[in-house]
């Protein structure tokens, strides 16, 4: 029953980040569309957001197990500020590697300064999403 619910709680971090990361890619697409772009001729706006924020919740729901599998093996848990260096990180080298892949995801920035603050804005919306999550999990225990 344990494997369940821990299934269960990827699942929902993955929708969680989806919805946290779309939200701040629309947003930066509208407010600033000379350093976020989305779309392209042959992908529209809203799928780019989606597609492209998609596989970076899908590498930082990734990152949970193996930081747990860590957290078992060495006998230290993560601080919040190890969680939070560690998915500020990801999220940098994640949005620069999507955005090499542009004509496939549709969303391309021109430098690493963009992926730079697009990451460090990603990481303090995923903490705070990622905290309630986690007491949303415990209040349920």
């Amino acid at each position: 029953m344990k494997h369940q619910c821990t299934g269960m709680i990827l699942v929902i971090s993955y929708f969680a980040l989806l919805a946290a990361n779309s939200l701040i890619i629309f947003l930066a697409h509208a407010l600033f569309p000379q350093f976020v772009v989305l779309g392209t001729a042959h992908i529209p706006v809203l799928w780019a957001g989606i597609h492209s924020m998609g596989c970076l919740a899908l590498l930082n729901t990734f990152t949970i197990p193996f930081v747990r599998e860590y957290e078992k093996i060495s006998g230290k848990m993560f601080s919040s500020k190890s969680w939070m260096i560690l998915y500020f990180v990801e999220n940098f080298i994640g949005l620069w590697i999507i955005a090499r892949f542009a004509v496939q995801t549709g969303f391309g920035i021109p430098s690493w300064i963009v992926a730079l603050v697009l990451a460090v804005v990603l990481d303090i919306i995923q903490g705070m999403v990622m905290m309630q999550l986690e007491k949303l999990r415990t209040k349920n225990k």
